[in-house]
């Protein structure tokens, strides 16, 4: 995806997020988020933007601080927040040079992609929060997602030590082409763009079904699942990527 689908995807989920976060209720809980209620799943996006937005604009990252808003300020803060980062990648140089984490053509389009998607999972918590049904993602978007997410961002970062033996996962989107199978040990997870019939699990659905539950934020009833269908118990304990 390009840069300003990214934008343009971050500003729909921001201002989606905040809809469903105001209709919920700062008290409310999030039910993907265990111990999170809507105040601090606000908080926490908010603040991340703001991050982002600092590193964006080549400040030092040890010096950045986040003074969380009121509970009267913080809904317009969080959207000036989304709208400022936004800003800044938009008017960043394409030769931008400033840290990542993730391999990307540039870090403009690293943390246009990051970012459009810790918005894009957390504007679901929100909408699951309050209960009025969760909007769907544009395919070729949800596909980046999980392309993000199995060759890049999770692998590094979920927890596999309550793995007990080798197995694979395959995601078989039914309406886009990349299929990707996952294979997860006690010592790692590895990924490849490819569908394997040997794989213990497949996960059928669409890239937007297959992004959430991936992401855990969709349950087996919201897909299809061929193979030993226990292991998506096992996939929900380690795909879990701490809060900055």
């Amino acid at each position: 995806m390009q840069l300003q689908a990214h934008l343009d995807q971050l500003a729909v989920d921001a201002a989606l997020l905040r809809r469903a976060a105001e209709w919920a209720g700062l008290e409310a809980t999030v039910p993907s988020c265990p111990n999170w209620q809507v105040r601090r799943l606000v908080q926490h996006v908010a603040k991340v933007h703001r991050w982002a937005s600092w590193i964006v604009a080549g400040k030092d990252q040890d010096e950045f601080s986040f003074v969380v808003p009121g509970d009267d300020e913080l809904f317009e803060a969080f959207s000036a927040g989304a709208a400022h980062l936004i800003f800044e990648l938009r008017s960043a140089s394409p030769h931008l040079n400033v840290p990542t984490f993730l391999p990307a053509d540039s870090p403009r389009d690293f943390w246009a992609r990051r970012q459009s998607h810790e918005t894009a999972i957390h504007r679901v918590d929100a909408e699951l929060a309050a209960d009025y049904g969760v909007s769907e993602f544009e395919a070729q978007f949800a596909a980046d997602g999980l392309a993000e997410l199995f060759l890049g961002f999770g692998p590094a970062r979920f927890d596999t030590t309550a793995v007990r033996a080798p197995f694979a996962v395959t995601f078989t989107p039914i309406d886009v082409n990349p299929a990707w199978t996952v294979r997860v040990a006690p010592d790692g997870v590895q990924a490849t763009t490819e569908a394997r019939d040997d794989s213990e699990l497949t996960v059928f659905g669409t890239a937007s079904d297959l992004y959430r539950w991936a992401w855990n934020r969709a349950g087996d009833d919201d897909v299809s699942l061929r193979g030993d269908v226990a292991l998506s118990d096992v996939w929900r304990s380690f795909c879990v990527v701490g809060a900055r």
